[in-house]
């Protein structure tokens, strides 16, 4: 398992904590074959025999003692919730942070960057303790002693009676046990890390600023960019709603040679944009 990410940003800490990488069908990230293999910076690190690479992966910002979790393990909730192996992969979940030297009860926080299945934020009670009948179907957080925070936009915009994906019925439940609060743009999360609006991608999608905000030295871009080849592949359609200007915010937070981080990016996770080509930020 390649070691996690680590950058340091003023008194920030970010730490990747990587459960694996694999691939998938582009398909999933609005990408073709064809459109993965004309980027002339493409090779096996982004893509390989047609599929696209992905991490399951959290982002980890600490400060002092502070931990806060962003987006942990989204995209894969059929997998990791799949009640016959779901106690398999909270224990390696757990493995990946105690490896990271965060364990997973010292996480003070979790937020999300816009609702989009559950990922590791909420795990059913009945996989972590022998819960009574009434309760073997209930959600409780992963990370146990941490607030699951969304955005006020995100809040406001989730819709109880879309049954499009069976999360949508978790969210209900957590938002009814008062287990998940809310964050407004342009909030400081921890000192030199702030909410910034974005939608394009959902109503209520956000983008994470560290540094200075006037000039952010890192931006996590959330699913404006599921992979950095979206960098180079041009407005996407199948991705957003909003299409046209998910790839002008991308490329306003990228053009300037930050360190950009996206939640399901292959190890390492982040790098920069040149203008011409993603560069891994350990390359």
């Amino acid at each position: 398992m390649a070691p996690p990410t680590r950058i340091t940003v003023e008194d920030l800490t970010l730490t990747r904590v990587l459960y694996t990488d694999a691939l998938i069908d582009p398909g999933a990230a609005g990408l073709t074959a064809e459109q993965m293999t004309g980027v002339s910076w493409n090779d096996e690190r982004w893509s390989a025999n047609g599929e696209l690479r992905v991490g399951a992966a959290a982002w980890v910002v600490s400060h002092g003692d502070r931990h806060m979790v962003i987006d942990p393990f989204g995209n894969a909730d059929d997998i990791f919730h799949d009640a016959k192996y779901a106690g398999d992969h909270q224990r390696a979940i757990a493995a990946a942070f105690d490896g990271a030297g965060i364990p997973i009860d010292q996480v003070s926080a979790v937020v999300l960057s816009h609702i989009e299945g559950l990922g590791m934020s909420a795990i059913r009670a009945s996989t972590v303790s022998e819960a009574d009948a009434a309760g073997r179907d209930r959600w409780v957080p992963f990370f146990p002693n941490a607030t699951i925070s969304v955005s006020d936009a995100s809040r406001a915009n989730f819709d109880p009676s879309d049954g499009e994906h069976w999360t949508t019925d978790v969210w209900r439940q957590l938002f009814a046990d008062d287990l998940v609060g809310t964050y407004s743009a342009g909030a400081d999360l921890l000192p030199g890390m702030t909410a910034e609006f974005t939608g394009a991608h959902n109503p209520g999608h956000h983008v994470f600023q560290f540094g200075d905000p006037s000039r952010p030295t890192a931006t996590y871009v959330g699913h404006l960019a599921v992979s950095p080849l979206h960098l180079s592949t041009g407005v996407c359609n199948p991705q957003h709603p909003e299409p046209e200007r998910a790839w002008e915010l991308l490329h306003s937070f990228a053009d300037d040679g930050r360190v950009l981080l996206g939640p399901l990016w292959p190890s390492p996770g982040a790098g920069r944009w040149t203008g011409a080509e993603f560069v891994a930020i350990d390359a």
